[in-house]
């Protein structure tokens, strides 16, 4: 039976990945014409109604359930107690406001940023997890895990690998020139905090109210937001209503079983699955929005996914090191194989 949960747990991170990539695409279209809270506005808002139908049709069929004690001290303070319900509200808070935050720099470096540039940097969540999913659920990594690691900080230095010409260390300077890609590591460091955050909120309610609560949450936060800031929400409507509308139900959608995953995978687990749809947005970046260098792109988002493959395939330490000197092998291949003349490059051309 845990087998057959495992699974099922597998199959519902897969569903995440595929649906997050998508909505992916589908913000950078509403970015390009939009300003970002405009944008996330209705995004959230198309995702908040996609929440509110689900668990709409559950509660028709009887399914809407109650709020649980979390079964751990509140915030790790050994005797500091209180209820559930206040304990779930204060956790959704804290996850509202770090989300809505993360949101705001995800979607502004999609915004100023290729995809097939930023997005792979969503990969260092996993290693972030390392810290904050000890520290708030005390899960230790097993050790094939850090070969994982290593393979992700290995794809994003091949991301700038052309910068070698210039020095040694301009590829992991080129990490922080390029802003959506510094954006993207904060972005993987927040998200390193709340996903361990929603994987508590889950386990005290489920995936589908948490999900509308949730949503609700983000929505009440953007309405407040946009009205400070005058967003002019009408030109969304004007210009990309359907790609809006696109992004926030796959926003919701990845969500959803991201949550429902969690009961039955480690939450490390589930984000490197939902990662691993890096290779297909470096192919849709190139395919829908004609983003160039694609080759370079396109093999440090490999060798980040097998970093990824790492975390959720349950491998031995043997295999993990079998797997990450093969994928070494290969990348020195490719890399080999698509070299370039050498021109003189600068760091701003990159």
């Amino acid at each position: 039976m845990a087998e057959n949960l495992s699974s099922l747990g597998l199959l519902m991170a897969g569903a995440t990945s595929i649906s997050n990539v998508i909505k992916d695409v589908g913000a950078k279209k509403v970015l390009e014409r939009n300003e970002v809270i405009a944008s996330t506005f209705w995004i959230r808002l198309f995702a908040a109604v996609t929440f509110g139908v689900v668990l709409a049709f559950r509660a028709m069929n009887g399914l809407l359930p109650g709020i649980n004690p979390s079964g751990s001290a509140f915030f790790g303070v050994a005797g500091w107690e209180v209820s559930a319900l206040v304990e779930w509200v204060v956790y959704l808070f804290i996850e509202v406001i770090l989300v809505a935050c993360n949101t705001i720099i995800m979607f502004r470096a999609i915004q100023i940023t290729p995809l097939s540039v930023c997005i792979p940097y969503m990969s260092f969540t996993p290693v972030f997890l390392i810290v904050t999913d000890y520290v708030i659920n005390g899960v230790i990594p097993a050790p094939p895990y850090w070969i994982g690691v290593f393979l992700i900080f290995v794809g994003s230095i091949v991301m700038h690998r052309e910068l070698f010409s210039l020095g040694w260390l301009e590829p992991v300077k080129a990490i922080y020139r390029e802003r959506g890609c510094l954006y993207m590591l904060i972005v993987g460091f927040v998200n390193s905090i709340t996903n361990p955050i929603d994987a508590k909120l889950v386990k005290m309610t489920d995936a589908f109210a948490q999900a509308f609560a949730f949503g609700c949450g983000m929505v009440l936060f953007f309405t407040i937001l946009s009205w400070a800031r005058r967003a002019e929400l009408g030109a969304v409507m004007r210009s990309v209503p359907l790609w809006a509308m696109l992004a926030g139900a796959l926003e919701a959608i990845a969500l959803i079983f991201q949550l429902a995953s969690h009961n039955y995978l480690p939450v490390a687990i589930t984000i490197s699955i939902k990662r691993a749809g890096i290779i297909l947005t470096v192919l849709l970046g190139w395919l829908i929005f004609k983003e160039r260098d694609i080759g370079d792109k396109l093999i440090a988002a490999s060798v980040m996914l097998a970093g990824a493959i790492i975390f959720y395939a349950k491998l031995t330490m043997t295999q993990g090191i079998i797997l990450a000197i093969v994928t070494l092998i290969v990348m020195s291949i490719a890399l080999f194989l698509t070299r370039k003349p050498t021109v003189a490059v600068t760091p701003e051309a990159i």
